[in-house]
């Protein structure tokens, strides 16, 4: 398994107050596991963060021994590679899979229990984002942000995420599958409501499909196959 730093940007709002515990001191049976398989369009990033103490925990797992997750798509087998910033544990593995009901298999594989090794997701449909327009700018106090995307009309959630250095995050999940949703003025927020400031914001669309996670996740956890799609954005106050 390869050990590797996290960028920066990734982890620093999980590392405050964040704890880790070696796998070889606790059971699968007290792990919390959030699974993704997300895809771009062109390629599949699978991604595998465990924690002890359940969904709202900051204690990661930081596998040790002959603990190891696997990840597993169109019978290629491939070992989660791990990634770190302080006590923030990540694993991920990349595939050059992107279609449509892809199944990617999930293994936490262990000898001190019978482990995780079944955990299975796949891929919604894919799209494309319509709009905003890449680039454009747009006041958040006068302007409404219309989102598109295409085809749609599908039985997967979708959310919707905007994100930028001087607002904070608005993530909204639409009802349906639209094909559009409208972020009215005025609901996206500075982070200095006193001196607000413009900056470059990423629209996220997401098509995210539930997988089945395995019961020796004893603490639970979620898993999902992906689409995503990103656009930049300018945003004015």
């Amino acid at each position: 398994m390869t050990a590797r730093p996290l960028p920066v940007a990734v982890g620093l709002l999980f590392t405050f107050g964040c704890e880790s515990i070696d796998s070889t001191d606790i059971l699968t049976s007290a792990i919390y596991a959030d699974l993704a398989a997300t895809s771009d369009g062109s390629s599949t990033h699978a991604t595998a963060t465990l924690r002890s103490g359940g969904a709202t925990s900051n204690t990661f797992v930081n596998l040790e021994g002959d603990d190891v997750l696997t990840v597993t798509a169109e019978g290629e087998t491939k070992e989660m590679d791990e990634g770190y910033l302080g006590d923030l544990y990540v694993y991920d593995a990349d595939f050059d899979l992107s279609a449509q009901d892809t199944e990617f298999l999930f293994a936490l594989e262990r000898t001190v229990d019978a482990g995780a090794p079944d955990s299975r997701c796949t891929l919604p449909a894919p799209f494309d984002l319509t709009a905003p327009e890449g680039g454009a700018p747009f006041s958040r106090e006068l302007d409404d942000l219309t989102v598109s995307w295409a085809p749609a009309g599908e039985q997967d959630p979708v959310r919707v995420t905007v994100s930028g250095d001087c607002i904070w995050d608005e993530v909204v999940d639409v009802e349906g599958d639209p094909g559009t949703v409208v972020i009215p003025s005025g609901t996206l927020l500075s982070l200095d409501e006193d001196n607000p400031a413009a900056c470059d914001a990423t629209v996220t669309v997401q098509r995210r499909r539930s997988g089945s996670l395995d019961a020796g996740y004893g603490e639970g956890g979620t898993i999902y196959g992906i689409q995503a799609r990103q656009i930049e954005i300018r945003t004015d106050p």
